[in-house]
């Protein structure tokens, strides 16, 4: 975007092109500001009243997704003309796929997904580099209280700036009362057509002061403090976007060098090859264990603290790397003991397999195999790059891509639905104290397994899991609708004579 430019008169243009601070014209300058405020105050005022609709008083469903992504479309649609269409793609793909979690079940983790996901995508909106984005998504949450704060002050400033002249007053009237006074007019026409709309006012508007209804303007005024950063997005570019200097330092040689590296090598190698040496003899072998250690203790016992052992193994592979280079046999070193540590992370899914064959599976134990994937893969990657010559980063960069996705998709993946169709099915005791203890997840394996009076089963543990019946539709969720469904999907066939 070009500006004329006066010969003499100092003007400044921001790179968005969406005002021009002109020291000659204060006053014109400030009251485009004001022009353009009061536009995104009537916009941040609907959003209020649209969260109000959907997210007080009703429990966490659909609604948190939905008005998420009506914020997020706010922001994009005022930085629509600025953003290029794949940038514009992009942030409506990343919003998406970051509230799908909350469309199937509103839980920690999907909440987490959620808010990374949105502070990535406002990032985008304020025009941030591919480069600066997770930096400025990171900045965004000091940046953004701060600019709601800031905002605020000058909004209260200007209003105390009003002058009631006689002459200001008639063009705030010209200006104001036709719109004002038919808005009030339709408004109550409407009210009086639409019964659902006139006892949503209603509930809004009817609370006492000096009562609980305060907490509904709290949560007003915790709303705005979210929705407004996001149509003002451009204003915190370069807050956002701020990078410390770059200062020159002089390496030092630290407790990491070439001599500790291929000390700790060998004494690793040596450690690993022993403990690689009894699972095979006792896990994959025949091998008797000595008396008083069963298998299954043997298992348990090294499950998880093999796979710390394999996390710091990868850890130090990473510090190390810088001094592996043009010392083949320092490279030799740590790749066989990279393999070593693979098959600690192997030796540690088969004792974690056997314990579960042993003591039924937990949420626990869930995670614990998903983890052990994800370094096994891990150590493949930091192999292949030391094999490659490849550059940290490129290992970095796909490791964190790699958990990132795993969080994703166990967003998505019932965890105490898997804990009892396995318990159930392949346990002829299983422990009915920790299934009645879950969420309503549950109840489908277990309606399968002892019919509709699968409560019975749980009465003496004094807890029993219940499915959630949404109130309206704003408390929808996708899981819990799978779980209705299903168990009203039983209750027909056993039905059906």
């Amino acid at each position: 975007m070009q500006a004329n430019v006066i010969p003499g008169v100092p003007v400044r243009m921001q790179q968005d092109g969406w005002w021009l601070d002109d020291p000659v014209d204060p006053i014109g300058r400030r009251h485009a500001v004001r022009r353009r405020d009061s536009g995104k105050v009537l916009l941040l005022l609907a959003l209020i009243a649209l969260g109000d609709v959907l997210v007080w008083d009703a429990a966490p469903g659909i609604n948190l997704a939905l008005f998420a992504g009506v914020v997020l479309m706010a922001g994009l649609g005022l930085a629509w003309p600025r953003l290029s269409a794949r940038t514009r793609f992009a942030i409506a793909a990343g919003g998406v796929l970051s509230l799908l979690p909350l469309v199937d079940l509103v839980q920690p983790l999907s909440v987490l997904i959620a808010l990374v996901g949105l502070s990535l995508c406002m990032a985008a909106v304020a025009g941030l580099s591919r480069a600066d984005v997770l930096r400025g998504a990171a900045r965004l949450w000091w940046v953004a209280p701060v600019q709601s704060v800031s905002d605020g002050a000058g909004c209260v400033r200007r209003v105390g700036e009003v002058s009631l002249a006689r002459s200001d007053m008639r063009n705030i009237a010209l200006a104001w009362v036709v719109p004002v006074a038919a808005s009030v007019l339709f408004a109550v026409l409407i009210l009086a057509a639409n019964p659902v709309l006139d006892r949503w006012v209603a509930d809004v508007l009817a609370f006492d002061i000096s009562g609980p209804g305060w907490g509904r303007v709290w949560f007003w005024g915790v709303l705005s403090a979210a929705i407004w950063p996001a149509l003002v997005t451009y204003r915190m570019r370069e807050r956002l976007r701020a990078r410390k200097p770059v200062r020159m330092t002089v390496r030092r040689p630290g407790l990491v060098n070439a001599g500790s590296v291929a000390r700790s090598l060998v004494a690793f190698n040596l450690l690993f090859a022993v403990q690689t040496g009894m699972d095979v003899l006792f896990l994959y072998g025949d091998a008797t264990l000595p008396e008083g250690i069963s298998p299954a203790t043997y298992a348990h016992r090294g499950a998880y603290p093999l796979l710390a052992t394999a996390l710091l193994a990868g850890l130090f592979a990473v510090v190390a790397q810088p001094f592996l280079a043009g010392k083949p046999m320092l490279r030799g070193l740590m790749l066989l003991w990279l393999a070593q540590t693979l098959a600690l992370v192997v030796a540690s899914m088969w004792r974690l397999d056997l314990y579960i064959d042993a003591f039924g599976l937990t949420r626990l134990r869930i995670a614990a195999h998903i983890w052990m994937w994800l370094v096994a893969i891990g150590l493949g990657l930091v192999v292949w790059q030391i094999w490659k010559d490849k550059p940290t980063s490129w290992m970095m960069l796909r490791s964190g891509a790699l958990g990132a996705a795993a969080l994703y998709a166990c967003a998505f993946y019932s965890f105490d639905g898997r804990v009892a169709a396995h318990n159930l099915s392949v346990k002829d005791a299983p422990d009915l104290a920790l299934l009645c203890r879950s969420s309503e997840d549950v109840i489908p394996a277990m309606a399968a397994v002892y019919g509709p009076s699968w409560r019975a089963a749980c009465v003496s543990f004094y807890d029993t899991p219940e499915v959630f019946e949404p109130a309206d539709w704003r408390e929808w969720g996708f899981r819990n609708w799978r779980t209705r469904n299903s168990l009203r999907a039983m209750t027909t066939e056993a039905a059906v004579p």
